[in-house]
């Protein structure tokens, strides 16, 4: 049985301790938040049981629990420069026994483990079951959807850690722009420009695993709203990067 007032309330108590004051720690508790959104839609379009829905946006509600200490440590969310989010966010939870703390029911633990330590990756592990799948498809989804708010309303510096005119001044790697071309979901190694993540943001879209998710994104004109965010200068990137905007309309559709 999942208490989620409990659950709440604990996530309210755990995050008090960082200052909301700081943009990033602000960013991520409203990111949460939406993201939970987020997941009770694709439940609703999906019809799911109410047990389902609860489990969904429990894990919702604790992906990125590891986010605030890793800004407290390191100032950055850069996983390949300082950790796994998500498997900091798991040890937090399971190693140090975070978890009871927002659920007292054991029975869930293992799928919640597993959609959390899943939901960064940039492909699932192999071997589990139907039932897990689900639960992970679906933060993986509402993470990715609620990415695309982020990066709308928040600032450039805030998401890139450089200002919009040095981002508008970059080019588009040879790498970055195969892949996306390709529709496919980008390898976050090979970039090498703050364009080149921005590009590989809106490729989220590539991954995404329910159909309703992509309705999502058209309902909200996601791919327009995140492309039009930038305007690169050179000449040849800028017919690059509208080529890739009608890649990614052409997909959704």
């Amino acid at each position: 049985m999942i208490d989620f007032q409990k659950a709440r309330q604990a996530f309210q108590r755990y995050v008090s301790q960082y200052d909301a004051n700081i943009p990033s720690i602000r960013m991520k508790i409203i990111h949460t938040y939406e993201v939970m959104k987020c997941s009770d839609y694709l439940c609703e379009q999906l019809g799911l049981n109410q047990e389902d829905k609860d489990l969904a946006s429990l894990i919702a509600l604790l992906h990125d629990i590891g986010r605030f200490e890793q800004w407290m440590k390191y100032e950055s969310f850069a996983d390949y420069k300082t950790v796994d989010h998500a498997l900091f966010s798991s040890h937090l939870l399971f190693d140090d026994g975070l978890i009871r703390e927002f659920i007292d029911d054991s029975q869930y633990d293992q799928i919640i483990k597993v959609a959390i330590e899943q939901h960064n990756k940039y492909q699932i592990d192999q071997g589990f079951d139907e039932r897990t799948l689900l639960f992970i498809h679906l933060i993986r989804d509402a993470d990715k959807l609620d990415n695309f708010r982020v990066k709308d309303e928040e600032d450039i510096e805030t998401t890139l850690y450089v200002s919009l005119t040095q981002v508008n001044q970059e080019t588009i790697s040879p790498a970055i722009y195969d892949q996306f071309y390709h529709q496919k979901l980008i390898y976050g190694p090979t970039r090498q420009t703050h364009l080149d993540m921005w590009l590989s943001y809106i490729a989220f879209i590539f991954d995404l695993h329910f159909s309703v998710s992509l309705k999502y994104i058209r309902e909200h004109d996601w791919v327009n709203r995140s492309f039009d965010r930038l305007n690169p200068q050179d000449e040849k990137t800028h017919q690059q990067y509208e080529i890739l905007r009608q890649k990614a309309i052409d997909y959704i559709h």
